[in-house]
This record gives structure tokens, C-alpha cells and sequence, in this order.
């Protein structure tokens, strides 16, 4: 870490800390005020509301009047309004949201300490025992890989969401967990899943990030082999005789960790490329055909409406060493689409997918089938009793 970047989030952990501080001792002459009484927390990142977290709310909102509940949300965030219409907001980052985070009978999110003004100081002062209060991990999607950072020892959670079964069992057997705290309860995203689309003509294509690019300046990231391997997709005149052909649009949506390099990309002719503020990734899912993606658990909520995809990992060996590590889930194996390594074969795939109407084959149907055993529009109504049940519990 550089000298700047250091100095710069010191200065952040001290201003949290100073803020939490206050917050605390203001917290005893106002937590019997009515809107902190009983009060759940919840958020995504502090910036969104897009994600399993807001359809929560919404779930709650208009199901469950009694609960006290507030969305914590920045006040420049393109998702504010939409959560205004359902209910009570809070500034993220403000004074009233470090109240909130004490005074908090429940804190629910998408995210580790997604409910925090700052994970990284948050993380920290929760080991320390300092963030108290039930703490809900919603998931920002389906795990696969082998994350160390979630296991036990590293986070403290009373609620663990899964919705798969060898998800479910995989964390169960080997996150570290006490009984009770991981439940297969579905997505809550998912129950909005079943508003699927008639044919949009489109074709979304949705990589994940890369940790050894996180941090990187614009000309490093435009050096690096993601960059060099879209780019060159994108720009290629197979790719834009397919969609001419087949009278399709790619759409092009990098995760929210790349969005910051999306002008580092062209769009051309039938490719098009969508930023955060344009759409919802769940809009993006829901209105396309075909999914091209490479490690993205996105491919997930893409299975669950039985859509065919295609899993580009051309840097699959460099991934495993700096990204994730191998979890339950084998590409070669388990995956619902088929893996490339090359962008010929991309388009290969492509072209037979497209040729057979955009339907997914008989074999990946199989494995997504025997994959999600769980499928209705219960996820959220779910997720709400298993909370409503830990907070009854007496310690």
C-alpha cells in the first residue's frame, strides 16, 4: 500500500471512530425515541438498492407494517427514490446512520458489514465485539468458490443465506459454523424472477471482476489481459456478422468493480454498452437471451430461469491463483452452459445457441434442475420468519 492510500483510509478509520464514539453516547438519550425503537437496519453497500436487500424491504414494507424497519442509502445513489416510495431511507454515511448502526436490534445486508458507513473499520471493530446486535448476511449470490474470508472465524453472523443445496452443504460442512446460522432459504431477488420476458433479441455479456486489478490506474488496467480479451471481443466482425445475422444486440455490463474503467471500452454497431447508472443487473438478467459470462455468479440467477449462457474463462489457471480458490462447483462438470477457453469458440457456441432459438440443451436443463431443488416466490417471506425467529430466541 502506498503512503497516500494509507494516510487516506487511517483518515477514514479515524473519522469512524470518532463519529461511532458520539453516536454512542448520544445513543442512550434517544434509542426509546419511536424511529430507533426495535429498529431493523438494512442495506446493500450503501449506494444501491438493486440487490437482495431491496427486495426485502419491499417484502417487509408491504407485508409486515408492525416492523420498524429503514433502508440505508446515500443521498446521490439513482436507487434513493425507489426506496423512498417504499419507506423510510437514511443517509448512508450521516450521524443518524451511526445511531442507527447502535441502537439496532437486527443489521441485515447484502454484504459483509454492508450495513456500516465502512466495512474495513467495521470488520475490524465487530471482532472486537463493538458492533452488536443480530447480524443478517442476505448474500449478493449463490457461492461456489471457496471464500475464507466468510468463514467463522473471520465474521461474526447470525443468519447465513443459501439457496442450493450442495451450496448449502458445502458451507455447512466447511465454513466453520454453529447449527442454526446457515439456512437454505433462497434469494430474495429470486422472487422476481419469475417475471420473465417474451424474447428480447438481446445477448448480455457479464464478467466478473479480478482482485490483482483492484486499485489499478486506467493505463494498468488497459495493459491488462481482461481488458485486452473484452475489448477485443467486442470490436470483432464475427461477433457483429452473428448479431446481424440473427438480428441480435450484445450488451455489454462489467461487474461494479471494472464499472469505474467503462469508458476504457467502444461500442459499435450492435454492441452496446450499459454503465450502473443505465439498469439493474436483475433487469439486465431478465431482458436478454444468452449470457456469456466467465466465473460470475450471475450464471446462477441465469440457470434459475432456465436461460442458456456461455462460461468464456480464458484465464482460468490465473484466476484460481489470484481470485478465488475451487470451491464445490466444477466447471467441467457442473456447469450449465458450455466452457471456452478461446473467442472462436465463443462464437461457435453462440451461433448453435442462437440457431436452436435460444434454448437451453437438454443436458444443462438436467444439471439445473438437480441443482436448485428450491424454485417458488417464497424467498423473501422465508428469509423474514428465519429472522423474526433468531430475534426471538432467548440468549
Amino acid at each position: 500500500m502506498n503512503a497516500k492510500l494509507f494516510f487516506h483510509k487511517l483518515a477514514r478509520y479515524i473519522s469512524c471512530a470518532l463519529k461511532y464514539a458520539a453516536a454512542a453516547a448520544v445513543a442512550p438519550f434517544v434509542r426509546r425515541k419511536e424511529k430507533y425503537t426495535d429498529l431493523w437496519l438494512i442495506a446493500e453497500r450503501g449506494i444501491d438498492a438493486r440487490d437482495n436487500g431491496y427486495y426485502l424491504f419491499k417484502y417487509i414494507t408491504e407485508h409486515h407494517k408492525e416492523i420498524n424497519i429503514a433502508y440505508v442509502i446515500s443521498k446521490d445513489s439513482p436507487d434513493r427514490e425507489a426506496v423512498k416510495k417504499l419507506g423510510r431511507v437514511i443517509d448512508y454515511a450521516g450521524f443518524e446512520h451511526f445511531i442507527s448502526l447502535i441502537v439496532s436490534k437486527v443489521k441485515i445486508s447484502t454484504h459483509i458489514m454492508g450495513f456500516t458507513p465502512y466495512i474495513d473499520f467495521f470488520v475490524r471493530a465487530d471482532k472486537m465485539g463493538l458492533v452488536k446486535g443480530k447480524k443478517i448476511f442476505l448474500q449478493h449470490g449463490i457461492i461456489k468458490d471457496n471464500l475464507t474470508y466468510l468463514y467463522n472465524d473471520n465474521v461474526n453472523i447470525d443468519l447465513f443465506v443459501c439457496s442450493a443445496k450442495p451450496e448449502y452443504e458445502y458451507i455447512s460442512n466447511n465454513y466453520g459454523y454453529p447449527p442454526g446460522v446457515v439456512q437454505m432459504l433462497g434469494l430474495c431477488r429470486y422472487d422476481d424472477l419469475y417475471k420473465i420476458q417474451s424474447p428480447s433479441k438481446k445477448i448480455l455479456l457479464m464478467p466478473t471482476w479480478r482482485y490483482n486489478l483492484t486499485g489499478a490506474d486506467k493505463k494498468t488496467f488497459m495493459e491488462s489481459r481482461y481488458y485486452k480479451t473484452f475489448s477485443h471481443l467486442l470490436k470483432s466482425e464475427k461477433l457483429q456478422e452473428l448479431l446481424e445475422k440473427f438480428d441480435y444486440e450484445l450488451l455489454f455490463y462489467p461487474h461494479m468493480e471494472m464499472q469505474k474503467f467503462i469508458d476504457c471500452f467502444e461500442s459499435e454497431g450492435r454492441v452496446k454498452i450499459k454503465s450502473f447508472k443505465d439498469c439493474t443487473v436483475q433487469e439486465l438478467l431478465i431482458n436478454s437471451d444468452v449470457l456469456i459470462t466467465d466465473f460470475s455468479s450471475v450464471f446462477f440467477d441465469y440457470a434459475y430461469m432456465e436461460k442458456p449462457m456461455i462460461f468464456y474463462q480464458f484465464d482460468e489457471a490465473d484466476f484460481r491463483k489470484q481470485h478465488y480458490g475451487q470451491g464445490y462447483f466444477t466447471y467441467k462438470t457442473d456447469a450449465f452452459g458450455k466452457v471456452v477457453f478461446e473467442e472462436n469458440d465463443v462464437f461457435t457456441e453462440l451461433k448453435e445457441i442462437l440457431e436452436r432459438g435460444a434454448k437451453v440443451s437438454g443436458e444443462y436443463l438436467d444439471r439445473i434442475n438437480g441443482f436448485f431443488t428450491l424454485r417458488d416466490k417464497s424467498n423473501s417471506e422465508r428469509n423474514f420468519n428465519a429472522i423474526k425467529e433468531i430475534l426471538e430466541v432467548k440468549i
